[in-house]
């Protein structure tokens, strides 16, 4: 089986398509991801999606899964991890310009319940989870600027990725292929960054290492931020197909500036002010987190093996808007220190037209986490002290069987168990002992089938049962009590999904309609006195249709048009009836690139982002209004020997519009608004040798 990709380049092939190496899950997913066979032979497949051609058809036709690949080939200045998900449907990402608050992301309204980072959705790079066993996960230790390609799964297949698979997202890095040594300048108002690269490569060896640094701000006072990040690569190939990939990841955030949200009123009277708050505690925030990581794999013929294993280290401090002096308060300066690892294996094997995979998956991760008073910005007395670990052990299999030329059926379950335990350090008379243990024994599901109609349309069928437990943050108090909120489940949820693909010629389409019913959403139940406790809400009920396509008008023009349309309510209980908050109902995209000389030589691309309003809060009092906004870039590329030159010039919100990047769900202080950046020109320079 092998695995093809059509993916959009600026040059003189209208479509190309991408032979890929198979692939190896390390989670029990229906697919698999790609790689580039020919100009990349030494990778280790990475996980996701199982692809698989049937007859003459393409791969692509051939598969149940609902999946978008973006390839990231063109230099650009690579801030805001949002940014990377555009034109795919069912993903809304929020552009925050507030870089204290991480990248928010949610998958056709699983994780939308965040107020910040990411829940209930899988992370990967490399096949090695970027999230916590709990759930939570964030993208800002990531080299933006050194990934090849960006592919989310959506809908009934991801859930066998185990606990808060509403979506999956694997990120993978670039790695060398050849000599090469390369500097990248970018300069806006907002923003400047150096990026410093060099790769060698030798036999079936490479090396490579990336050093970047990046000062950022926004229009409103006290936003200023700085970011370093560093990347190791090595990778090596072996007799007997054997490859073995090590990565080293390495970030720092001394300074994140944290201007915080605001109120309507504030938004509307001046986007470009800054919270009181912000200013009287000083809010701010430092990061640092370094991780190994290390694949190693096999693939043969009619088998196929692959071992990860990962160990990282992420400390946080932060200085929230307000004192956290009550005596049940966490406090109002987070200390975190989070160290975590991982361990996955995987086996696959070929019985004629049937091929089955199975595997073990074991993830650790404890928060050693301390609060204290903020002091108008000094650290003052203790006000939080304890210890939380969580692990998961899971096992999975899953098969792909061809039944006939047209037909395919794919499948798969998987077993998660988690452990959560907490020791409270901090017991006083007025706080009380918050300790407490629990688990969870979970089975995720899914079935799909797929019809190859013609060698051009193909309609799938598929369902899936998953499920997403509370995370620590969550569980960590109760609204009257003490100790851990252990009366809170597991939310589940069930997932139809009906859809086809329609590839001929210029023209590449998919159509997905689907429907999603959950129990025991996580809403907020009370938010006073510094601690925040959660509830499970009644069932919520998601319908919708997500619309792509892909047009090579000529050799010198192409358009992607991207719709979500998707209705998100709770259903029963006094939010009955009410929109999810963090949600749009409706999505749409359109790119238009043209490129002159039918080449990517020189390049220009006029985006179009249309959002609906957004509800702040489960109660659905407030919403941040719909917007319409506009991109432009021009890109060109052009060589002298040796030299490769890559330039762009951008410039984003052309009209100039206010609008909101994002909100804060369930803001108990009202500021829930964060306003999105101004008209910004970005230019920079790319030299690579």
């Amino acid at each position: 089986m092998t695995v093809s990709y059509y993916v959009y380049h600026h040059n003189k092939e209208q479509l190309l398509c991408m032979n890929t190496l198979p692939f190896k899950l390390s989670a029990l997913a229906l697919s698999f991801f790609s790689v580039a066979a020919s100009a990349e032979e030494t990778k280790v497949p990475d996980e996701i999606i199982v692809v698989t051609a049937q007859g003459q058809q393409s791969p692509w036709l051939g598969s149940a899964a609902s999946s978008f690949r973006r390839d990231l080939a063109n230099a650009s200045l690579q801030i805001d991890a949002a940014a990377l998900f555009q034109h795919i449907p069912g993903i809304q990402a929020d552009s925050r310009a507030n870089y204290a608050q991480d990248s928010r992301l949610s998958a056709r309204g699983f994780g939308s319940r965040s107020s910040f980072g990411i829940r209930g959705i899988r992370l990967l790079q490399d096949g090695i989870p970027l999230s916590s066993p709990d759930g939570q996960g964030q993208l800002s230790s990531v080299l933006l600027d050194q990934l090849e390609s960006v592919e989310v799964l959506t809908g009934p297949l991801a859930v066998l990725y185990g606990n808060a698979a509403g979506g999956v997202v694997a990120l993978q890095s670039r790695w060398p292929t050849e000599n090469l040594a390369s500097v990248q300048l970018s300069h806006s108002q907002f923003a400047r960054q150096q990026l410093l690269s060099g790769a060698l490569v030798q036999g079936k060896h490479a090396l490579s290492i990336s050093l970047k640094n990046a000062e950022l701000q926004s229009p409103r006072q006290h936003s200023n931020a700085k970011k370093q990040q560093a990347q190791w690569l090595w990778q090596s190939a072996f007799d007997n197909e054997l490859k073995l990939q090590l990565r080293y990841d390495w970030s720092y955030d001394p300074l994140l500036q944290d201007p915080l949200g605001l109120t309507l009123q504030e938004w509307q009277n001046d986007p470009r002010q800054t919270a009181a708050n912000a200013l009287r505690f000083n809010t701010r925030k430092f990061s640092k987190q370094q991780q190994w990581s290390l694949n190693l794999s096999q693939q043969l013929e009619q088998q196929s093996w692959r071992l990860a294993a990962w160990a990282g280290q992420r400390d946080v401090g932060q200085y929230l808007g307000f004192d956290g002096v009550a005596p049940t308060s966490a406090g109002g300066v987070v200390d975190l220190s989070r160290p975590y690892q991982g361990l996955d294996a995987s086996y696959s094997w070929q019985l004629g037209q049937l091929r089955l995979t199975a595997g073990a998956s074991l993830e650790q991760s404890t928060d050693k986490r301390r609060g204290y008073v903020n002091n108008q910005g000094v650290q003052g007395d203790l006000r939080r002290n304890e210890e939380g670990e969580v692990q998961s052990v899971d096992l999975y299999s899953r098969f792909v069987w061809d039944l006939t030329p047209d037909w395919q059926l794919s499948g798969g379950v998987r077993h998660s168990e988690l452990d959560f335990d907490v020791t409270d350090f901090y017991i006083t008379a007025q706080n009380p002992d918050d300790s407490g243990s629990t688990s969870f024994n979970k089975i995720s599901a899914a079935l799909a089938v797929n019809f190859a109609q013609s060698e051009h349309l193909s309609w799938y069928l598929s369902t899936g049962r998953g499920f997403e437990t509370p995370t620590f943050t969550e569980m960590a108090y109760q609204t009257d009590g003490v100790g851990l909120n252990l009366g809170l489940q597991a939310s589940t949820n069930q997932q139809w999904e009906l859809g086809n693909k329609w590839l001929q010629h210029n023209w590449r389409s998919s159509a997905a309609v689907f429907l999603v019913k959950s129990e025991n959403e996580l809403v907020v139940d009370r938010s006073i006195g510094g601690r925040t406790s959660y509830r499970n809400a009644s069932e919520t009920k998601r319908t919708g249709v997500e619309l792509s396509a892909l047009w090579f008008a000529s050799a010198a023009w192409q358009h992607q048009w991207t719709l979500t349309q998707l209705n998100a309510v709770f259903q029963q209980g006094e939010l009955d009836g009410n929109w999810l908050p963090g949600v749009a109902r409706q999505q749409a995209q359109w790119q238009i690139s043209w490129m002159p000389q039918q080449s990517s030589d020189l390049t220009v691309q006029l985006t179009t982002l249309y959002r609906s309003k957004v509800a702040t809060s489960d109660q659905n009092q407030l919403f941040a209004p719909a917007s319409t906004v506009y991109h432009l870039k021009l890109m060109a590329e052009s060589s002298l020997a040796d030299l490769a030159l890559k330039y762009w010039l951008g410039v984003d919100n052309l009209t100039d519009k206010n609008y909101v990047g994002a909100v804060v769900v369930n803001q108990a202080n009202g500021r829930a608004f964060e306003p999105a950046l101004p008209r910004s020109v970005s230019m920079g320079l790319n030299l690579s040798f």
